[in-house]
């Protein structure tokens, strides 16, 4: 309901953007690929390289690295697998091997299953 609120996914990544480039001491993490796919398909080349080099300083880190965030309370092994994967893949494609996420982290009000802490253990 943007005739309420203008708030959009975009909003922040255009603005967490700006302030890295604006101040070197920033970092920044994310989490659903999926939403940060979509804002990357509308970017100009110039950002895009902007964004390709805050990824390899570390200063803007992919954590987990999911598609989205599945369903903690009840989920499948196959689904975390599958839509991790697709994550990796975009990351992979787009960044290389510095954009791999190093932590599987998200936020979820229901934790974590244990389908997700025991895959999660052996990537």
């Amino acid at each position: 309901r943007n005739n309420i609120q203008h708030g959009s996914v975009q909003y922040i990544l255009d603005s967490i953007i700006e302030a890295l480039v604006r101040n070197p001491e920033r970092r920044f993490i994310y989490v659903e690929i999926a939403f940060f796919w979509r804002w990357w398909n509308e970017q100009s080349n110039d950002t895009r390289k902007i964004v390709k080099e805050l990824v390899n300083d570390g200063r803007l880190e992919f954590i987990s690295g999911g598609w989205c965030m599945h369903d903690e309370a009840t989920t499948h092994y196959n689904s975390i697998i599958d839509q991790h994967s697709l994550g990796a893949e975009f990351l992979r494609d787009q960044f290389g091997n510095c954009a791999r996420p190093k932590i599987a982290w998200q936020i979820d009000p229901f934790g974590h299953s244990r389908e997700a802490a025991s895959l999660f253990a052996q990537v």
